[in-house]
Order: structure tokens, then sequence, then C-alpha cells
């Protein structure tokens, strides 16, 4: 007899940490959102809360406050508001390299 298993479509894990973070668009001016924050991560990806109308497919900055600044660049790959105008998106790490600074946000004492 065969099992229906749920296939999970993730290759990393997330796990659930807020993180605050300055979230940048890149236009014609360079804007930042100073309020947003992870919902989850993982080496591919966050889940975030922002008050900036992103689209799927647009690439944003993803930058920790705090001690060590880097800047991760990102594709949006869902989006959905809630009934206060505050946008959940999920975003792709685009460089695991630069993700990894956020992984050790998350265990800090794995490295």
């Amino acid at each position: 007899m065969q099992m229906n298993t749920p296939a999970n479509p993730r290759r990393w894990e997330r796990q659930p940490k807020t993180i605050l973070i300055n979230l940048v668009l890149k236009g014609d001016h360079l804007i930042s959102d100073s309020s947003a924050f992870t919902l989850d991560i993982s080496l591919g990806g966050a889940s975030v809360r922002t008050k900036f109308a992103l689209v799927p497919g647009e690439r944003v900055e993803v930058v920790p406050k705090g001690e060590l600044t880097f800047i991760i660049p990102a594709r949006t790959v869902w989006v959905r508001e809630d009934d206060y105008k505050w946008t959940f998106a999920g975003l792709e790490f685009l460089d695991i390299s630069l993700a990894l600074g956020m992984h050790s946000l998350m265990h800090p004492s794995s490295v």
C-alpha cells in the first residue's frame, strides 16, 4: 500500500525568529523601511513584515540591525497584506554566503 506523504519543497528548514532589519528598495532613489523585521528565517530566505507594498519578483536588500552590518540581496517570492496595511512577504536570499551572517544571528554560539 502506497502512503501519501506531503512533499516539503523547502531546501532549508525555517526557524521562527524576530530579527530587526532595514529593508531597502532601489529605484530612482534608495528608500528604506527601518520598521521591518523577520518572522521566520532560513539560509535560503525569510518571511518579513514591512510597510512597503512589495510585488513578487521585486529585488530588495535585507540589512540586519546591530553590531554586524552586511547586506543580503533578496527577491520577493510571495506577498500578502493584512487589514492594517502591513505587508507580509516571503524573500529568497540570492547569496547564500551572505545569508550565513543572518544564520549567525539565529545561532550566535554556532559561529
